[in-house]
């Protein structure tokens, strides 16, 4: 059992006096199911577990909101008398199945507040946008969950002492890192980079010795699962098409992604640009894929300043990218990381970290920005709101490369302070902005890969 921050939340979430239902969402296998046993048992409070794809007989009641009846047939389900005053969790599992469950989380709250209700699906998004069920506004809690996060990961691996570390690690302190240790840390950033995040291939990495080809039979394995959900969504006869859709936005991963880059895709897998939308919103209620959107960066929080026409993607994990486009291990170990695969590694790695550091209770968003065409061609990699403020987040090697996109965001928005991740050491530099004859001071602080679950914590020291 791995100690990830989603149980600590539902823990904390079953002991509030105040709680309403929580909705927990995610892709599937990144570890709902076991993370809501896992905190009972911390708890050391009943759970009674319906998985409601074995019990869909049960939809009436949930579509007729008769609660009594409901708790007498979980009681009888689960051989555990379950009343509106229990101190059980209530575990509703694979919702999916049964789409009214969601709706009848308005009348647990309402009418058995004390009641502990938990509700999870991972095609549940889908279902609920195809079957237009009233949605029980104010009475729920959402979690949102995704991979284990890097520093996750070293706690499943035992990995402390680099975790050790990174906790040692501040702005004052930082640039000290001996080269034997950094390199020591870029080695487990390597290391989760061709395991991923996903639970089972975490595991498989742990009983195996880290042997590559058992980690990437699991992820393979996975990926077919995910495929083959392809037809709960459209049904068998258009699967094939929605598998060809996947494959041809699996390449565009880490790109930026507009309505040129869709119809390309369309048009090589018989299909229009009509099609290949919807099919990209289908992936994105399945949490298979992330939109990066575009923000002009000039208010917070930034999702009110987007422009819809293009944007970038991600994929659900790291691991499971490098498993699905054939990316060498060879690529992975002999280069420095932001080089690998033309950069789309890094990206998605530290898309990924920022990604698993907003609060679990925040429905995940990532936003990057680009001047406009007549100005510049540079382009921020991801942008990082803290408190009032944004910062740009660029991945960039730090030796040889230009940070003229820094510079162009310092001169434009008249930023103060940039971040750059790399293979390089921690560091920061005092630098002057220079575009068109404008000049601005500014901070450049230098995270390796392995620091970057602690941009928060960075962010917030410079506040």
């Amino acid at each position: 059992m791995f100690n990830r921050s989603a149980i600590r939340d539902i823990t904390d979430w079953y002991q509030r006096k105040d709680r309403k239902p929580l909705v927990i969402r995610g892709a599937r296998q990144v570890g709902k199911t076991t993370s809501v046993r896992q905190a009972a048992a911390d708890l050391d409070v009943p759970l009674a577990e319906i998985n409601l794809e074995k019990h869909i007989t049960l939809e009436p009641l949930f579509r007729s909101y008769n609660l009594n009846e409901l708790l007498l047939n979980f009681s009888f389900i689960t051989g555990r008398q379950i009343t509106p005053e229990s101190n059980t969790i209530l575990f509703l599992d694979e919702a999916q199945a049964t789409p009214s469950a969601y709706a009848c989380l308005r009348y647990f709250r309402e009418e058995m507040p004390r009641l502990a209700v938990v509700l999870t699906g991972s095609l549940l998004d889908q279902v609920l946008h195809n079957e237009k069920r009233p949605v029980p506004v104010g009475r729920i809690e959402h979690y949102f969950m995704g991979p284990l996060s890097f520093e996750e990961f070293l706690a499943a691996t035992d990995a402390s002492k680099a975790l050790d570390i990174i906790g040692m690690m501040t702005p004052e302190t930082m640039h000290m890192i001996p080269d034997k240790v950094h390199e020591e840390m870029l080695s487990q950033v390597r290391r989760y980079i061709l395991t991923g995040g996903m639970p089972y291939s975490v595991q498989t990495a742990i009983t195996s010795d880290f042997h590559h080809e058992a980690i990437l039979r699991e992820q393979s394995a996975l990926v077919q699962t995910y495929k083959d959900d392809f037809a709960k969504y459209v049904g068998r006869s258009d699967a094939l098409k929605l598998n060809n859709f996947f494959t041809g936005l699996i390449g565009q991963v880490g790109q930026q992604f507009s309505a040129k880059q869709a119809n390309e895709i369309a048009l090589g897998t018989s299909g229009d640009g009509r099609q290949l939308k919807a099919a990209l919103e289908q992936f994105l209620e399945a949490r298979l894929f992330y939109r990066v959107q575009h923000s002009n960066a000039d208010t917070i929080p930034l999702g009110s300043d987007v422009k819809t026409r293009i944007s970038k993607l991600l994929f659900v994990d790291v691991g499971l990218l490098l498993a699905v486009q054939g990316v060498p291990v060879q690529s992975i170990l002999s280069m420095p990381l932001e080089l690998a695969n033309r950069g789309i590694v890094a990206e998605q790695f530290v898309g990924q970290q920022l990604l698993c550091s907003r609060p679990g209770y925040l429905n995940p968003e990532l936003y990057y920005w680009q001047p406009p065409k007549s100005e510049s061609q540079a382009e921020i990699d991801y942008l990082f709101e803290q408190g009032s403020t944004i910062y740009p987040v660029e991945v960039k090697s730090a030796k040889g490369s230009s940070i003229k996109s820094i510079h162009a965001y310092i001169i434009k928005k008249q930023a103060d302070t940039a971040f750059r991740i790399s293979s390089s050491k921690p560091s920061i530099q005092e630098l002057t902005a220079k575009i068109s004859q404008k000049e601005k001071n500014f901070s450049l602080i230098n995270l390796p890969f392995y620091m970057v679950n602690r941009l928060e914590r960075f962010t917030r020291l410079l506040e």
